[in-house]
């Protein structure tokens, strides 16, 4: 899914932007919590919605041995 984005939005306003490494272990960590929807993980965390979306569909390629 991802390999089919449209790269000339990777920098646009179509996509919040990079999130680091520490920020995405939070988002997976609150998102396996149960107790975070992906709207409140990315205002904790002050990333846009679309990288904790991306995020957590990445990691469920990983645990499942796919690749992201």
């Amino acid at each position: 899914m991802l390999s089919k984005a449209d790269p000339r939005h990777a920098t646009s306003s179509a996509m919040s932007g990079k999130i680091d490494d520490r920020q995405a272990l939070a988002a997976i960590v609150l998102w396996n919590s149960g107790l975070f929807d992906t709207l409140d993980i990315s205002k904790t965390l002050s990333i846009g919605e679309d990288a904790v979306y991306r995020t957590l569909h990445a990691a469920r390629h990983v645990v499942a041995g796919e690749p992201a």
